[in-house]
């Protein structure tokens, strides 16, 4: 028997002015027609942009084909992998940024997961490897450099990292990846994790005209979204109590003091920001679903039905989800690959029994 949520959610859809219940109601349905409206209006496939964005729209393929199990989404990673190895090389060290060496890590190991290709893994392994031993520092007690040379120790190496070893810990069955998880998220309570509120802060870095530690305490989605993962991963391993209260507090945190309880309708500026609530969306299945919570579900389901409300007559839709997305094809393909990481991944959220 389908979910209260699901059922809400599917009556809300029929009320607004959508496709009839035969032809376009069931969540997996809304979220593959917005899937193929973005994949083939942008041509996902071809991998255009930049390292870091096509990285995280291939997590998007690889959730879609998680929840729905549709061999075509298989068949469509394997052939942006390729594509981006073309691309990019087979060796990433000369990207200096070292959290995009990371996304694309994850991009690896979750692809051996999810198609049994050990050379996904054997690619995850090397580059995390290779990235780890030049951003890991001992300098202000440990932590990874966001950028090869630079100083600055940000959320975004640190958060991915964690997810990251505790992947590459279930893949090989090397607990010293579960350690490094620990070290960086113990680490991050010190300067990143308010563990107290569930805010994530932006950086620390070294403030050349004071010689102090200076915290920026800009708060993003997708930063809590990877502290929520690696909480969530931290606490299944250990059972440490902590992890979970801390996994609770950062899902609230973007919830209630971020968003207000309400739609997430902001991060579109630049090339970055436009993409950044498709990760956390990510995280919020792992929660909600690995954990059996529910404090994420009535918001997901809201965000979710604001952003199909608000697509265009190509079934696009942009960032800020309770905005009319523009006709024609809105200029950035990231942007619009947030609302497809949100329709697939509420698939399991609104159907959990």
């Amino acid at each position: 028997m389908k979910s209260f949520h699901f059922l809400i959610f599917l009556a809300f859809l029929f009320i607004v002015n959508v496709e009839p219940v035969s032809a376009q109601t069931s969540p997996s349905l809304i979220a593959d027609k917005a899937f193929e409206a973005w994949y083939t209006g942008y041509n996902i496939e071809s991998v255009e942009g930049f390292f870091w964005d096509n990285a995280e729209m291939m997590e998007v393929v690889l959730d879609a084909y998680e929840v729905t199990k549709d061999p075509r989404y298989k068949s469509r990673f394997e052939a942006m992998y390729k594509n981006f190895i073309t691309k990019n090389g087979a060796d990433w060290q000369d990207n200096k940024y070292n959290d995009d060496i990371a996304w694309m890590v994850l991009v690896s190991v979750r692809g051996y997961f999810l198609t049994g290709s050990r050379t996904y893994l054997d690619k995850a392994k090397e580059q995390f490897d290779k990235m780890y031993e030049r951003a890991y520092s001992y300098t202000y007690g440990g932590g990874m450099l966001w950028y090869h040379t630079k100083t600055t120790k940000n959320a975004c190496i640190n958060g991915p990292s964690m997810v990251a070893c505790c992947y590459l810990a279930q893949a090989t069955g090397d607990t010293t990846y579960y350690n490094k998880a620990i070290s960086l998220y113990t680490w991050s309570k010190l300067y990143l994790l308010d563990a107290a509120t569930g805010k994530v802060n932006d950086a620390v870095d070294l403030d050349k005209k004071t010689g102090l530690l200076k915290v920026n305490r800009w708060s993003s989605t997708y930063n809590q979204g990877t502290y929520l993962g690696a909480a969530t991963m931290l606490y299944k391993y250990t059972k440490e109590t902590s992890y979970l209260e801390e996994a609770t507090k950062i899902a609230l945190y973007i919830r209630d003091e971020m968003y207000k309880g309400g739609v997430m309708n902001n991060e579109d500026n630049g090339n970055d920001l436009p993409g950044f609530k498709g990760i956390f969306v990510r995280y919020a299945r792992m929660f909600t679903v690995e954990l059996n919570r529910t404090e994420l579900t009535d918001w997901l389901q809201l965000n979710a039905k604001a952003a199909w409300d608000n697509r265009n007559s190509q079934d696009l839709i942009h960032t800020k989800w309770a905005t009319k997305t523009e006709e024609g094809k809105p200029r950035s393909a990231f942007g619009c690959s947030t609302a497809v990481s949100l329709l697939m991944n509420t698939i399991p959220v609104l159907t959990k029994e």
